[in-house]
């Protein structure tokens, strides 16, 4: 039972029974998982579940575009055909990312809403909030707007959120004569 109670607080309460009775096998114990399962509720040892993370894809909304960055090979030797991403560039404001992301502080959440320029690695433009919404992108791009006044030609990547699926941001791009690019689910 010490080895036990040792393992969960050395692991800040985050092993389970499962992951405990597979410790012990490692430090030489032969026990049943049943038993440490059995003995941690006695004890009242429970491991604590992560927090999930943040995912803004909330389905297609039938308003997804093609990811521009996708170069098409042709491998004739092999017969196959692949595509490779490029992140290359030339110059500054040639390809622009950007993501939403999830911060935990002490008080609330944070959502972290950045324009990256994939040739100088520079943040162009960014956004932070308590909650995912579109005025947080619309923010964050009009700041981008009123940095760089010409920006035709410009390739806009993000995911398949659902901000960036929506009509308006379609047409707040297309307005600037930004290309939206967006990437396949799970890349």
């Amino acid at each position: 039972m010490n080895q036990i109670i040792e393992i969960y607080y050395n692991h800040k309460k985050r092993y389970g029974y499962r992951r405990i009775a597979l410790e012990l096998a490692n430090r030489g114990y032969k026990v049943n998982h049943k038993k440490v399962k059995r003995l941690m509720s006695v004890m009242n040892l429970y491991g604590t579940t992560p927090k999930t993370k943040y995912k803004s894809y909330k389905g297609d909304m039938n308003k997804t575009v093609k990811n521009k960055l996708l170069t098409q090979i042709i491998d004739e030797e092999h017969h196959r055909t692949y595509y490779e991403r490029d992140f290359n560039t030339t110059r500054c404001s040639e390809k622009w990312s950007s993501d939403v992301s999830e911060f935990h502080i002490a008080v609330c959440k944070l959502y972290l809403s950045p324009i990256i320029d994939m040739h100088n690695r520079e943040i162009v433009s960014y956004n932070i909030s308590e909650g995912p919404n579109f005025e947080q992108i619309k923010d964050m791009i009009n700041k981008a707007f009123y940095k760089y006044s010409d920006l035709k030609g410009l390739i806009l990547q993000s995911d398949q959120g659902w901000q960036y699926q929506m009509e308006v941001y379609h047409k707040f791009l297309s307005k600037k004569g930004i290309v939206q690019s967006m990437s396949r689910k799970s890349n």
